[in-house]
């Protein structure tokens, strides 16, 4: 199953293992009264590293715009789950770090197919040393969610990925230095988030964690003129990239795409490329569709054409 076949169907509340009894969080002694958020059943060694990650750098987490920010989201693909980016409107509120974490933990997703697995902090801020170390002061609140270890390691990872590509966006990084994250908890070091995830090291980016295809503009409920113009960053595969427009009548998909096309990457095998595709439309509702081979990997938005 895709998916796109998935969408809009509360796939999310999938992970939440039905716990018969509460679950008891041995190193930290506390009893969770929520069901525990999981990694899928089917998940394992051989699903993690099956398809390069795509590389993301820092000029790539950057906007034209400052009105808006970079935020991370966590999204099912296969028996994994993976790190996809949204660009949410700012605030501008000066702490342009804080502003992004705290979205991450608050806001919802625009697309359906992401979700975020932590509670709402009441507080976060954020400062950048001369050498890019990040200090994210977030409050304990935070972590009310019970998750198991998989599951705590990239909530953990979406914080550090959100953290630096707001802190790029916004020009605080330099030249020179690799970025990384220093995570406080109500002001304090050495806290271990859901039980499972050491905060006591400056943390850095897991490369193995994003999903392999993007779907970077539009977004997610985007409005578009009838040139629509698709694009976005993927890892090339042996297997063909292609794409695909889906027609959405009474709220769903029709089952035949309207248009479709492959799509040529400059890279090789392993390596990650943009792409872009233009596609000519009629005013209505549609599902814009990229993915491997015969529906792998898919990423999907729904936009509208006036």
């Amino acid at each position: 199953m895709t998916r796109q076949q998935n969408r809009r169907s509360g796939r999310t509340r999938l992970f939440l293992a039905a716990a018969a009894a509460p679950l008891l969080l041995g190193s930290c002694g506390v009893v969770a009264e929520l069901p525990t958020t999981s990694m899928p059943s089917s998940f394992g060694a051989a699903s993690a590293t099956e398809d390069h990650p795509m590389a993301v750098s820092a000029p790539a987490e950057e906007t034209a715009s400052k009105v808006v920010m970079p935020v991370y989201w966590l999204g099912l693909n296969g028996s994994d789950v993976q790190l996809y980016r949204e660009f949410l409107p700012s605030e501008n509120t000066g702490d342009p770090i804080g502003e992004a974490v705290h979205a991450m933990t608050a806001a919802t997703p625009r697309d359906a197919d992401y979700f975020t697995p932590w509670a709402a902090a009441s507080k976060v801020t954020a400062s950048i040393s001369s050498k890019n170390v990040i200090t994210v002061d977030i409050t304990s609140d935070a972590f009310k969610p019970s998750l198991d270890a998989g599951m705590a390691h990239r909530a953990v990872q979406q914080l550090v990925y959100t953290a630096t590509a707001a802190a790029a966006n916004a020009g605080l990084t330099a030249a020179g230095y690799n970025t990384s994250v220093v995570v406080l908890v109500d002001g304090k070091a050495g806290y271990q988030a859901f039980g499972h995830e050491d905060l006591e090291p400056a943390l850095e980016r897991d490369k193995t964690l994003p999903a392999p295809i993007w779907i970077i503009s539009p977004q997610e409920g985007d409005g578009a003129e009838t040139s629509v113009t698709v694009s976005g960053s993927a890892v090339a595969r042996d297997e063909q990239l292609s794409w695909s427009v889906d027609r959405v009548l009474n709220g769903r998909p029709e089952s035949q795409p309207l248009k479709s096309g492959n799509i040529q990457l400059d890279a090789e095998a392993g390596e990650t490329a943009m792409f872009e595709v233009v596609v000519e439309l009629e005013p209505g509702e549609y599902n814009l569709r990229v993915f491997h081979g015969k529906g792998s990997n898919e990423d999907s938005k729904r936009i509208t054409v006036y």
